[in-house]
């Protein structure tokens, strides 16, 4: 069932990387049936999204049929609203734009209408790229904690191999004295240690790497967690201990065997922590499905047992038992604290298999081996039932609390009473027992009293789990307590003393609830205080981002104005002293946001030293600086407010409204910057991004060209000139680009072989043949193509009127501004896989907007570029976070640190200190991608590495080795009808594949 769903979801991936958008909504002849076809093509990409998000609705709908849930999928419910927003909102928005962009008679409604079209088309495509990517990362930690759990299984039949061993050597001390079929199992033991030490070693190097690549959404804390269980754990010294003892030479058998079960238990609970949350009611869901699975491999040994006759079979059977007693005992630990009733049925369990597994491992003949472990076997089947149930019952209770949520503070409170009114019980009834202490009946009759004091308890006991773990400890002593004097009364006998440790226990968690709520009443004033504290940082960076605004715009002047400075200054000064108050009033609670602040308040320093000079371009690194310390200083803030929050029971703050709301700020932006490279290109827009697509093109063709090429060092002359041209391109250096492709155009002139020649494979060199002349001759006029368009968009760049660059001047500054109050925080917290984006798109668009003020075209392009390419990426971590599975994946082009200098135009990498998150010019380095040919361990990205850039041409090739093998194990077999297209398409591509390597 799995597997075929996951063979849908691969159908379904290669639909979704499949989908292209028009490189430009409005090119430069922008007739009516160009806008016609691209109004086509966007509804045929909307039914085809539409239609993926319908069938990713039938796959959620057969989890939810066969009791599947769990964050996978609700990350697939994530996804599937997406989908679902950008065919009903952003696609049709599209589609409007295009329309009216063919209606329109007026030049500048066509433009402003191709404008917002290409806009959207933009972000839309960045959405459907973090959705194939947040599938990824949750791919990555699924399959990473099934191969955690194969190696946790391999790692318990190694274990239990030593033990056989163990048992079959107990009076032989070294490998010598072993027999030949006892050396022959210890070396199997090492063969299977050591592979398993470095698989497990190089497994917790990919979650580090995934680890450091998460930073927002359901499973970014998950990796994290994992890495920590095991470094806490011990699960590498345990390995490398185990594998050294087994060794010959350093033989420790018992002490191996030791260090692998650690190791076992190690694996298993890293793989759980992977793949589920940490709230208890998922803990209690998974306990469940995992006790199903114990009750039926308990059947199975009992079933075994009854036909056994040999005493081999038997003692396989008492190791089958022994491994069940293990697995009971990990499911009992998992819900000691959340459901003490079933593990109290578990604990009884567990100690019926133990004697049922002594008595199969006895010394006995086989009959009686099996008739005494069998009713063991029985009554710990009934045991195992009996927890079944109790936990049932627990996960109903813990919905219940689930759906009526109460903060801790409250809950503890009411808690604290509960207990005490238990405790003054308690207390009667032991008076009432010590009353009936010479009359036996009357005492028995007290028994089933006590019982339910001591149910109390337990109740008691699951509600104190997740906000009191000390004082849920001491009323499971209580409740054992009390099981002790029940015990007692049902033989007719008293036992004050237990009645009394019952007593003791209670009024100990009593008082480590008043210890807790007292630190909770503390919690709720510290919160008020840092939320007081966000509200005036918020104001101070609103401020400092105007500040920097007006110092931007002086500093690209051309003689500094002191009387338009002057002011500037005093304003940072203020600003500086309420940074200043503002870190004194947070050093006590927040530390960490107080030294950011008094780095802030020393860079605010340095920036008004510079203006008093005056001098503004001096003065705006070390605004920029100050800028990036209080955004550091508001994420320690929000941090901490959080964990209070947290700690309170209380939920995030619900910004639903602000996420809607921060939405429209960004479409808003997003309009402003097109609005503005459409002014400072002189070209609609995309016409850049798709004149440097061709470029790539002719290079990468170059390329393939060069492989098989006679004369290869010439054609990779050309190859070379033309890279150049699509990374000026890249750089809107449209004059030097232009020479590039005139330099590529010669090249390839003078690489082209002469007539008659073998071509690149051997086929024949004449005119208007596929060989490498004829091969040549279309890539030159292909190039003279692209090059006469460069030259037609420099043109109008150079005769563009001088109104066009204030305009886009303009354009900027209101992005700039419909930025502010999602960076500053007036809207709240954004997600953290927008904060870095909004954050670089504002410096883009300050910078931007100077730039174009000043005359500076390149410059102002480069910058506008760039803070589309931040809005998009912001908008797209916004609508996952709408849908409740916001997430930082490694986009292409992201950096991971926010650069607090930008660097020269041009140079390609920014020349300042990185900090936070870089957008291109940062100096922050991308993430790292698969390659979509490496392995889910291997490939930097996860999940197989991204699912982009395969060799060969086809839409449908691009999918990592897991999801073409889901299809390629799938070609023997009937799969659903309506993937047929699909699939035939998709083999056929790797058919083509194969034949072209």
């Amino acid at each position: 069932m799995r597997r075929l769903m996951k063979f849908r979801l691969a159908c379904l991936l290669c639909v979704l990387v499949g989908l292209g958008f028009p490189a430009s909504a409005a090119p430069e002849a922008a007739g009516t049936d160009t806008f016609l076809q691209q109004e086509l093509k966007q509804q045929q990409i909307k039914s085809t999204t539409k239609r993926v998000g319908e069938q990713l609705e039938g796959i959620i709908a057969e989890f939810d049929r066969n009791g599947i849930g769990g964050e996978d999928v609700k990350v697939l419910r994530a996804i599937r609203g997406v989908l679902g927003h950008l065919t009903e909102k952003d696609m049709e928005k599209v589609i409007t734009f295009l329309q009216q962009s063919r209606a329109a008679t007026d030049p500048n409604a066509v433009n402003r209408q191709a404008t917002e079209a290409y806009a959207g088309q933009k972000a839309i495509v960045v959405q459907l790229q973090q959705l194939v990517l947040e599938y990824q990362r949750q791919q990555a930690l699924y399959e990473t904690s099934l191969r955690l759990k194969e190696l946790a299984t391999r790692q318990s039949a190694n274990m239990w191999l030593g033990v056989g061993l163990a048992k079959a050597t107990e009076s032989k001390t070294s490998f010598n004295s072993y027999d030949e079929n006892q050396k022959i199992s210890l070396r199997y033991q090492q063969s299977e240690q050591n592979p398993l030490k470095d698989e497990v070693a190089a497994i917790l190097r990919k979650l580090a790497k995934l680890a450091e690549e998460s930073t927002d959404g359901p499973t970014a804390e998950r990796p994290k967690a994992a890495l920590q269980q095991a470094k806490e754990g011990g699960l590498m010294p345990a390995l490398e201990s185990a594998a050294g003892e087994l060794s010959e030479r350093n033989l420790k058998l018992l002490s191996a065997i030791g260090n692998e079960k650690k190791a076992r238990d190690q694996l298993r609970e890293i793989a759980r922590m992977l793949i589920l949350s940490q709230d208890s009611l998922e803990a209690l869901k998974q306990a469940l499905q995992e006790l199903d699975r114990a009750i039926e491999g308990q059947k199975k040994v009992t079933a075994d047992t009854e036909t056994t006759k040999k005493r081999d079979e038997a003692d396989k059977h008492a190791t089958e038992q022994a491994a069940l007693v293990d697995d009971t005992d990990l499911i009992r630990k998992d819900i000691d604290s959340l459901a003490p009733i079933a593990s109290e049925h578990l604990k009884a369990a567990t100690d019926k298999m133990q004697t049922a597994r002594a008595s199969l491992s006895s010394n006995d003949d086989p009959k009686k081996r099996i008739e005494k472990a069998l009713p063991r076997q029985a009554e710990a089947l009934t045991q195992m039932q009996e927890a079944r149930h109790a936990l049932a019952e627990q996960i109903a209770k813990a919905e219940e609390i689930t759906e009526k949520p109460e903060n801790n503070l409250a809950a503890l409170k009411e808690l604290q009473e509960q207990v005490r009114e238990l405790a003054k019980k308690e207390e009667e009834h032991k008076q009432d027992a010590a009353a009936a202490n010479d009359d036996k009946k009357a005492l028995q009759s007290k028994a089933p009293k006590q019982g339910e004091l001591k149910d109390s308890a337990q109740e008691l006991q699951a509600k104190a789990a997740t906000p009191s773990p000390q004082a849920a400890q001491s009323l499971s002593e209580a409740a054992s307590q009390m099981q002790k004097a029940q015990n007692s009364l049902a033989q007719q006998k008293n036992n004050p003393p237990a009645q009394q440790a019952a007593l003791d226990a209670l009024q100990k968690a009593d008082q480590q609830l008043s210890e807790d709520i007292a630190e909770l009443e503390k919690a709720e004033k510290e919160l008020a205080a840092v939320e007081e504290m966000l509200k005036k940082l918020i104001a101070i960076i609103e401020e400092q981002q105007d500040v920097q605004f007006a110092t931007a715009k002086e500093a690209l002047a051309a003689q500094p104005d002191a009387a338009a400075i002057k002011p500037i200054s005093v304003r940072q000064n203020k600003v500086g002293q309420a940074t200043g108050a503002l870190e004194q009033e947070a050093a006590p609670l927040v530390p960490t946001a107080s030294a950011y602040l008094g780095s802030a308040k020393l860079h605010m320093g340095q920036a008004q030293a510079e203006l008093d000079k005056p001098a503004a371009k001096p003065a705006q690194p070390r605004q920029n600086e100050a800028l990036a310390d209080l955004y550091l200083a508001k994420k320690e803030l929000e941090k901490k407010a959080d964990e209070l929050r947290d700690k309170l029971g209380l939920p995030p703050a619900d910004n639903a409204d602000a996420l809607a709301e921060a939405q429209k700020l960004i479409e808003e932006a997003q309009k402003e910057v097109a609005k503005a490279l459409e002014q400072l290109q002189q070209a609609p827009p995309g016409a850049m991004e798709a004149l440097q697509k061709q470029q790539k093109e002719i290079a990468e063709a170059l390329h393939e060209m060069r492989q098989d090429a006679p004369n290869a060092p010439a054609v990779a002359k050309a190859e070379q000139a033309a890279q150049d041209a699509a990374q000026q391109l890249a750089k809107n250096d449209l004059p030097r680009a232009i020479e590039s492709m005139k330099s590529a155009k010669d090249a390839m002139k003078k690489a082209a072989p002469p007539s008659g020649e073998p071509g690149p494979k051997g086929e024949p060199g004449k005119k208007g043949e596929p060989g490498q002349e004829g091969a040549l001759s279309k890539l030159g006029e292909q190039q003279e193509e692209v090059q006469k368009a460069a030259e037609g968009m420099m043109a109008a760049q150079k005769n563009a009127p001088p109104s066009s660059m204030q305009s886009a001047s303009k354009s900027l500054q209101k992005a700039n501004k419909a930025l502010s109050p999602l960076t500053s925080g007036a809207l709240g917290q954004m997600p953290a896989g927008a904060q870095g984006q909004l954050q670089t798109a504002q410096s883009e668009t300050a910078e931007g907007s100077g730039e174009a003020g000043a005359g500076q075209r390149d410059a102002a392009q480069q910058s506008a570029q760039a803070a589309a390419e931040a809005l998009a990426q912001a908008q797209a971590a916004l609508s996952l976070a709408q849908a409740g599975a916001g997430s930082q994946a490694a986009m292409p082009g992201q950096g991971k640190g926010q650069g607090e200098g930008k660097g020269e135009k041009g140079d390609g990498e920014g020349q300042g200190k990185g900090k936070g998150q870089s957008q291109a010019r940062g100096k922050g380095r991308p993430n790292p991608e698969g390659d979509g040919n490496r392995g889910n361990f291997d490939g930097d990205g996860g999940a197989d590495g991204a699912r982009r850039g395969t060799a060969g041409s086809s839409q449908f090739t691009r999918l990592p080795n897991r999801d073409r093998a889901a299809i390629q194990q799938s070609q023997a077999e009937k799969y659903p009808q309506e993937y047929g297209p699909l699939v035939e398409q998709y083999l056929k591509n790797l058919s083509d594949q194969a034949g072209d390597k």
